[in-house]
């Protein structure tokens, strides 16, 4: 069996100059994990951002998923102090997003981008000169394609990154053979 990886960085696209201004926050750090065990995967992201303005700002975390993955813990980590998120049931989920937005909170929500991916998106307001992590976990069963097992890896972190990793280990299936 083969397994190929596949690294695909979208383009930068500043979807709003004053919200992705370099300026206001800087992504220091983007890590991608991915661990294959036969033919299950499981991708850890970590992102790094540091809110460099003399005021508080939303921070924005988004990241695109495979449409057969599914997340199995996300967490901030700001001030030292670790915030667990909570999946839940999508019309649940979509009312409490709703209702934590109209009162000013964080939250996150995840949803469909095309027929291939899911789009996870939140976002916190970050302290003056103050820096928070998000790590996002999500697990898939691979399917075997033609004798062979993929592994698509989608990074988007918005802005020029001086700390990008990304890592693969496979167990299993061997070890992976090829990266795109």
């Amino acid at each position: 069996m083969c397994l190929y990886v596949y690294l695909i960085l979208s383009p930068m696209r500043l979807v709003n100059p004053v919200v992705f201004s370099q300026d206001d926050w800087d992504v220091y750090s983007f890590h991608i994990n991915s661990t294959v065990t036969s033919r299950y995967a499981t991708t850890v992201i970590t992102s790094r951002v540091a809110n460099r303005m003399d005021e508080s700002k939303e921070i924005e975390f988004h990241v695109r998923i495979p449409k057969n993955a599914f997340i199995s813990k996300f967490q901030m980590f700001i001030d030292g102090q670790v915030y667990d998120g909570v999946v839940k049931a999508k019309e649940q989920a979509q009312q409490q997003y709703t209702e934590a937005v109209s009162r000013g909170e964080s939250a996150g929500l995840v949803s469909s981008v095309g027929r291939t991916l899911e789009e996870f998106k939140t976002s916190v307001t970050v302290a003056a000169h103050k820096k928070v992590t998000f790590e996002l976990t999500y697990e898939e069963l691979m399917k075997r394609t033609h004798g062979k097992y993929e592994l698509q890896i989608h990074a988007r972190p918005m802005q020029p990154v001086r700390d990008f990793k990304s890592r693969c280990r496979g167990r299993g299936v061997g070890s992976p053979t090829r990266y795109k």
